[in-house]
C-alpha cells in the first residue's frame, strides 16, 4: 500500500491541502462527503527538480528538507505514513512506453485515425517552422529555435508512426 500527499477539491467548492490518502483510492470530502478529484490550488506539482532536490507545494527543498515535510505530513495524519517510491531509469522507460501503450489503445478503441493526428501535428510543426524563419530574431536564437523544431518534428514522425 503506497500512499500520497494531493491537495483535493470536491465538486462543492471545499479544497483541503496535503491530504495523505491511497494512491489508488481518492478520499471523499471531509466537509460534506463528496467525490473529490486532485487540484493543485496551493501550488505547483510535485516533483524532481534536479540531483538533491525536489519541488512540492511551489518549495524546491533539499532531500533532507523533504523527508522532514514528510514527517510532517505523518505528524498532521495519524496513522498514515508518507512513502516515498524511488524509480530507475529503466522502471521509468517502461512506464513511459506502458502509458504510451495505453494511449494508443485507447486512441484505437474511439477510432482515431493516428496517422491522421500525427500528420496534423507534423504540419503545425512546419507552419512554427516556417514563421520562425520569416521572423526577425536575433541569429542565434533563430538557429536555437530551428534546432528545436526539427528536433520536435523527427520525434513527432518517430513516436507517432508505431
Amino acid at each position: 500500500m503506497s500512499l500520497v500527499s494531493h491537495d483535493l477539491a470536491c465538486d462543492n467548492g471545499h479544497r483541503h491541502d496535503s491530504v495523505l490518502h491511497k494512491r489508488d483510492v481518492m478520499p471523499p470530502c471531509q466537509e460534506c462527503g463528496a467525490a473529490t478529484h486532485i487540484s493543485w490550488h496551493s501550488g505547483q506539482a510535485p516533483g524532481i527538480n534536479g540531483f538533491g532536490t525536489v519541488n512540492t507545494g511551489n518549495a524546491v527543498m533539499t532531500t533532507g528538507e523533504f523527508a522532514a515535510h514528510c514527517r510532517e505530513l505523518e505528524a498532521r495524519n495519524p496513522g498514515k505514513t508518507a512513502k516515498v517510491v524511488s524509480l530507475t531509469d529503466n522502471e521509468v522507460d517502461q512506464r513511459i512506453d506502458a502509458r504510451k501503450q495505453r494511449l494508443a489503445d485507447a486512441r484505437k478503441a474511439r477510432g482515431t485515425n493516428i496517422e491522421a493526428v500525427r500528420d496534423q501535428r507534423v504540419d503545425q510543426l512546419h507552419r512554427e517552422k516556417e514563421a520562425t524563419v520569416r521572423a526577425t530574431l536575433p541569429p542565434e536564437q533563430k538557429t536555437s529555435k530551428l534546432a528545436t523544431l526539427n528536433t520536435k518534428i523527427a520525434r513527432t514522425q518517430a513516436t507517432l508512426t508505431t
